[in-house]
């Protein structure tokens, strides 16, 4: 079923592709509303909501998939600079791009260590007041594991 969200949820490389061309990354899309931003040995997986987009981080410990909901432990970095050359319409798809926008600038300004595969910063975010884990479906695994 195709509405606004799996068109923005369609497009996510191209929202992601300064991101991609510069660290190596790969999209690809997991589900109708997530798609995942392949790096070595982790991915980032964006998941669109209504009014939203949220930035996941995976990876493997072991044979087990971590997913750390770090969206707003990013976020609480990102600064103007990164809220520029935003859309200016008023609706929901024009909030959802606006988010995408704030979060490519926000990780290539502020979260570089991430982008490139480094992980030190984890042990500072399971201090932070954002640490919270998450899950991935099955089928979500089963695409996921093809590549991390």
């Amino acid at each position: 079923m195709e509405n606004i969200w799996t068109k923005i949820n369609d497009n996510i490389p191209g929202y992601m592709q300064k991101i991609n061309k510069q660290y190596n990354m790969t999209c690809i899309k997991i589900s109708p509303l997530k798609t995942a931003m392949i790096g070595e040995g982790f991915a980032l997986i964006i998941a669109i909501d209504r009014f939203d987009a949220n930035v996941s981080y995976v990876y493997k410990v072991k044979d087990e998939f971590i997913v750390l909901l770090c969206d707003n432990y990013f976020a609480e970095k990102y600064d103007t600079d990164d809220r520029k050359d935003l859309l200016s319409e008023d609706g929901a798809e024009t909030s959802v791009i606006n988010n995408l926008i704030v979060i490519s600038n926000g990780l290539i300004s502020k979260w570089n260590n991430v982008l490139s595969g480094e992980n030190e910063w984890i042990a500072d975010y399971k201090k932070s007041r954002w640490y919270a884990v998450g899950k991935m479906t099955p089928d979500e695994m089963r695409i996921i594991e093809k590549y991390i």
